[in-house]
């Protein structure tokens, strides 16, 4: 029997693509062991992890961006983050380590190579992470790509987008919401608000809930249980670019308006969503640029042949990251 330590954690671009491999190597060889390591609870990935996965709670060092005298402190903290994560390898002794990038990976990454134990890393963003970058010349394989899992299919129309006849946009910033969409969103209200041919539902997120108000065609609201028939039934998605958030956008062949977040590390968010926007699946919108948001919106509208056209070439973007999961999981197993 093969155990397989897989690592993630810190946003769920580094935790979905992990669960998708996981889930394509149980598929491929189903007495395989899978132990996920990653920060113990609040921390998000104990929390979508620990209740279907065997888990192990680790210690992880992220970079304090706006606190250079927290950071002289993290050496030292980053050394017994890799102690404890090398004798929870003695503990487990895993044949072998998957990672997906992000700081929470680096300790059980550095140890690994301490404890010469091979590691496959997977980097689902256009731009390597700092991590990744750290380790990849001791990785057995790094994996350039996005793996999603399956999405659900013939979900029922929620009743906001019932009517087909509409055009259907979800404005979604994740569960937290994004400023800077909801900033560019309300500006262009007056807009959306006096075209009776559009269906919205805007997630601005639990902390802006209270901050915004919507119109008869907008449904304002803070969250978004199942957020995946949303997405089906869409025509449009606006959203940020993180890797997760993309890949099943992806999956769902949508065409999409990106606002990548602005200071997301390396800028990865805005190489993530120019990748898409090159291919020919979506737009992108800047934060910091003067809003054209709804130019672009209308030109979608109006040109069904080129939103048409996005979502056919998303479909075949999302095809590859379905498949992306299976070719990982077969690679590593052979």
């Amino acid at each position: 029997m093969k155990k397989i330590l897989f690592v993630c954690g810190g946003t769920g671009g580094h935790v979905f693509p992990a669960v998708a491999v996981a889930k394509a190597i149980l598929n491929l060889n189903s007495s395989c062991k899978i132990i996920f390591a990653g920060r113990a609870a609040p921390a998000m990935e104990e929390k979508l992890l620990s209740s279907d996965w065997d888990y192990r709670q680790i210690k992880a060092v992220p970079l304090a961006r706006n606190n250079i005298a927290q950071n002289l402190f993290m050496p030292f903290r980053l050394l017994a983050a890799v102690f404890a994560a090398m004798k929870l390898l003695r503990v487990e002794k895993p044949e072998f380590i998957v990672a997906t990038g992000g700081y929470v990976a680096l300790p059980i990454m550095l140890a690994a190579i301490i404890r010469r134990i091979p590691f496959f890393a997977v980097e689902p963003n256009a731009v390597m992470g700092v991590a990744n970058k750290i380790c990849a010349k001791f990785a057995k394989k790094i994996y350039i790509a996005s793996p999603v899992r399956k999405m659900p299919e013939n979900l029922p129309a929620p009743e906001t987008f019932a009517d087909n006849s509409k055009f259907r946009i979800l404005i979604t910033g994740g569960s937290q919401g994004a400023l800077g969409i909801n900033k560019k969103i309300e500006q262009i209200m007056d807009r959306i608000s006096a075209n009776e041919n559009l269906s919205v539902v805007w997630q601005v997120g639990a902390r802006h809930a209270d901050k915004y108000n919507g119109a008869k065609n907008v449904c304002v609201t803070a969250f978004l249980d199942n957020i995946y028939a949303y997405m089906q039934h869409a025509d449009l998605i606006i959203s940020r670019s993180g890797a997760s958030t993309l890949a099943e956008i992806l999956a769902f062949g949508k065409a999409a308006i990106f606002l990548p977040y602005p200071y997301a590390t390396a800028n990865h968010q805005e190489f993530n969503a120019r990748a898409v926007e090159k291919e020919g699946a979506a737009l992108v919108e800047l934060d910091g640029e003067e809003n054209g948001l709804w130019e672009k919106i209308e030109v979608l509208m109006a040109d069904r042949d080129k939103l048409n056209s996005m979502s056919k070439k998303a479909s075949e973007l999302g095809e590859l990251n379905r498949k992306a999961a299976s070719d990982i999981a077969r690679d590593i197993l052979c």
